[in-house]
């Protein structure tokens, strides 16, 4: 077999177990250390150790499957690297399958259940107000009386550009991607369209009477007219609450720093990179990115 370490591209002799009550080679690699390009006939193996660490090196040097591969090659041929095969398509695809086993494995479905619906591998979000977790109700006020009000916030980050695929037809989702952006579509920052985009999530709605108010926030008042400040401050607002509505900003400048990855990422590979910058931030594993993701990426 072939075997991808962090130390080069080796060519082995594996035996398997074959007892009569043996596992499969796939689940015998897998106890060793071992993801398996194929699950029937394996012929190519990867360590753990180094899909955890191209994994680091994307995150930290932004560092290309590609070019990862092409120095593994390097490391086991200096003189001729073009003769070491060429493992590079299969590091693609085994690099989002761990990455997407080890979400599971996060939240609880390596050994109990095989099952999760929609939402499930998202990050619990312990600043959303949730009757019975962390609001308390009294006997007389019901959800049609908060206190709080859930806002829709629109924002982008122009530097996080993403290229059209060449085929978008053969793309695959391992997940959903329900737990940061709802949907597959284009966002789009029309406020026009904004109760379409609500309608079709499978997870949101929105009250019809709704009044949205236009306004500008505080961080980009100071950017506009003088005119804008004195109407639009929210300082200036009789009974206005105060939040932070541009949480998202203050991230994106740590955020930037792997955004040149996910440029040329496939749609389904570029929503899985969101547990690839649960890695990078602190901030993120809290719940605070997920909260903002929530309601900004509609």
């Amino acid at each position: 077999m072939i075997i991808v370490d962090r130390s080069g591209v080796h060519r082995l002799e594996v035996r398997c177990c074959s007892c009569p009550d043996a596992m499969s080679p796939d689940i015998q690699m897998f106890q060793h250390s071992l993801f398996t390009a194929s699950f029937n006939r394996p012929k190519t193996l990867f360590t753990f150790s180094v899909l955890n660490d191209f994994l680091l090196d994307n995150l930290e040097c932004g560092t290309s499957a590609m070019n990862y591969y092409n120095k593994l090659r390097r490391m086991t041929s200096s003189t001729f690297p073009h003769l070491v095969p060429d493992r590079y398509r299969e590091l693609m695809r085994v690099s989002r399958q761990g990455q997407h086993l080890k979400n599971m494995k996060w939240h609880g479905f390596s050994h109990h259940s095989n099952h999760h619906e929609p939402g499930d591998l998202a990050l619990f979000c312990p600043a959303c107000p949730q009757p019975g977790i962390n609001l308390s109700l009294t006997t007389e006020e019901s959800l049609d009386d908060w206190k709080y009000t859930r806002s829709f916030v629109m924002d982008e980050n122009f530097k996080a550009e993403h290229l059209h695929p060449i085929n978008p037809d053969d793309e695959v989702w391992l997940s959903d991607g329900f737990g940061f952006m709802v949907g597959k579509d284009r966002y789009q920052r029309h406020l026009a369209h904004l109760h379409t985009r609500v309608n079709r999530g499978p997870f949101l709605t929105m009250v019809p009477e709704l009044t949205i108010v236009p306004g500008i926030g505080l961080w980009h008042i100071h950017g506009h007219q003088d005119s804008c400040y004195v109407r639009y401050v929210s300082n200036f607002i009789e009974g206005i609450g105060c939040i932070d509505g541009e949480i998202m900003e203050t991230l994106w400048a740590p955020l930037n720093l792997i955004s040149p990855s996910a440029r040329g990422m496939s749609s389904p590979h570029r929503k899985e990179y969101d547990s690839h910058e649960k890695d990078a931030l602190p901030e993120i594993q809290r719940g605070e990115v997920w909260h903002r993701r929530k309601w900004e990426g509609i």
